[in-house]
């Protein structure tokens, strides 16, 4: 189990509060809110290389590995940067990502490209630099096998494959290894695969693929996939191919509440009438017809594992056995929530603090949706929230959290939380854990600016990594405005 310093997590291991303002890693939020506006996302490098540090578990348990950090999770340059230098690949999802890993410094060797609709010229590029492709769907092979003729060279490549026998391990959203999915080659199907491949000159299948989908936090789940995976080599031998890397994708959960604190909020929302919830939603749940009752079918908000315990848990006998039973192939890893998740942070400020027609207390802030997507994919997604600046806990205030966009359904927060006082207008709110994908469909809707984001050395120095864009950047694409600008 992860030790756990309060009901949240582990924020508290990199946080201060003096005279009830708020420091994480010695860098003062409020300050930072005043120096760079907001909203901001902010990433600690500590915390980045402290989680890094948990995935290198795998250097005692199972040696013959690599880690690609997902490119999606987090696409700042800084960041990538920084991993190229501890040594780590990518998961690439499209030909921009793939530039951006090769820009960063991250060699093609410890790439690995995903996506379910790959362009020709993403196909390309992988194909002349050698990149392995996790092919996905099946007949991405034929099309393949054109492009490596074409070129005058060959395809390396993994199947991805999905129809794995798992259920309720994570939201139905970003579940991407089952029966419902546009993912992967069904796993009943891949026996025929491998000797279809043997007709394809220039297909060189060297791997098997699955990606169980994000915030996974039941490492049951993935022993049950890797069982499946290694009984499949055994066929793939039997076709006449020779299986050296297994990729085991990512989507490892990290924790956003303590044990306690999510159990109890999974309890609040079920129960129905009581404006725990936007509109009284049961959020992650749904009617489980055999079972006649609720079912949690959303994300699992903590994590009782932590990456290391994570990697000791999964490698360990039998599956350590069987693995070498197999000749110990290549352990591909993608993580990307699992590294930046708790490594980052959004500041808002409050705008107007008031209630809604039916007299539920509500806070206006002065980002949206749009900047905080996560409550677009989950709306059960739920974060720890607490005033920055002068946060003397007078007396705890439960609230919703609402965007500033022109829609009802622009909330920060769909579950009531509570602060630590009633907020004021001018009052900075940090969003804790948000370093991944709460900008994954950033827009700028109501033509706001996107926001700008910081990093925090080691040292505790702050730089920014990104900025804030400006009205030319919003209408730069626009050529009616162009000659105005």
């Amino acid at each position: 189990m992860m030790e756990e310093e309060d009901e949240w997590g582990l924020w508290d291991r990199y946080m201060d509060k003096i005279d009830g303002r708020r420091k994480v890693c010695g860098m003062d939020l409020a300050e930072l809110a005043n120096k760079y506006g907001t909203p901001l996302y902010v990433i600690f490098e500590s915390i980045i290389e402290d989680n890094y540090k948990k995935y290198k578990t795998l250097e005692k348990t199972y040696k013959n590995h690599l880690l690609c950090y997902a490119v999606k999770a987090n696409a700042t340059f800084a960041l990538l940067k920084l991993l190229s230098g501890y040594g780590v690949g990518a998961d690439v999802a499209s030909e921009y990502e793939l530039k951006f890993a090769l820009d960063a410094g991250i060699p093609p060797e410890k790439i690995r490209a995903n996506g379910n609709c790959k362009s020709d010229y993403f196909l390309e590029e992988c194909v002349k630099r050698g990149i392995i492709i996790n092919v996905d769907p099946e007949e991405e092979l034929y099309i393949l096998n054109d492009v490596a003729q074409k070129l005058g060279s060959e395809a390396r490549v993994n199947l991805r494959l999905s129809g794995f026998p798992l259920e309720n391990i994570t939201s139905p959203n970003i579940f991407t290894c089952g029966g419902w999915t546009k993912f992967g080659t069904d796993i009943r199907r891949a026996r025929d695969v491998f000797w279809n491949v043997k007709k394809l000159t220039n297909i060189n299948l060297q791997g098997l693929m699955v990606h169980l989908g994000s915030q996974v936090t039941e490492v049951n789940a993935y022993a049950d996939a890797l069982n499946i995976l290694i009984e499949l080599v055994k066929d793939a031998d039997d076709a006449g191919i020779k299986i050296e890397e297994i990729d085991l994708g990512g989507g490892f959960g990290i924790s956003y509440m303590g044990e306690k604190g999510w159990k109890e909020t999974k309890e609040k929302v079920k129960e129905a009438g009581f404006h725990r919830t936007w509109q009284d939603a049961p959020l992650g749940y749904a009617y489980d017809t055999k079972r006649e009752e609720l079912v949690w079918q959303g994300e699992e908000f903590y994590a009782p594992l932590t990456p290391d315990l994570f990697i000791e848990r999964l490698f360990s006998d039998p599956l350590q056995s069987k693995l070498k039973e197999i000749g110990s192939p290549l352990l591909v890893l993608e993580p990307g929530r699992g590294i930046v998740g708790n490594a980052g942070l959004t500041i808002f400020k409050v705008c107007h603090v008031g209630k809604t027609p039916n007299g539920q207390n509500i806070i206006h802030v002065d980002g949206g949706a749009n900047c905080n997507s996560q409550s677009i994919i989950t709306p059960e997604q739920v974060h720890r929230m607490d005033i920055i600046n002068d946060d003397k806990r007078e007396d705890p205030f439960k609230t919703f959290v609402a965007g500033n966009l022109c829609y009802t359904g622009d909330l920060l927060s769909r579950i009531k939380i509570s602060l630590g006082r009633k907020p004021m207008r001018g009052d900075f709110i940090v969003f804790y854990d948000t370093g991944a994908y709460e900008d994954f469909f950033a827009s700028n809707a109501n033509l706001f600016p996107r926001p700008a984001r910081v990093m925090v050395s080691k040292d505790g120095r702050d730089k920014l990594v990104v900025r804030r864009e400006e009205y030319t950047d919003i209408f730069s694409r626009d050529m009616g405005l162009e000659e105005m600008i």
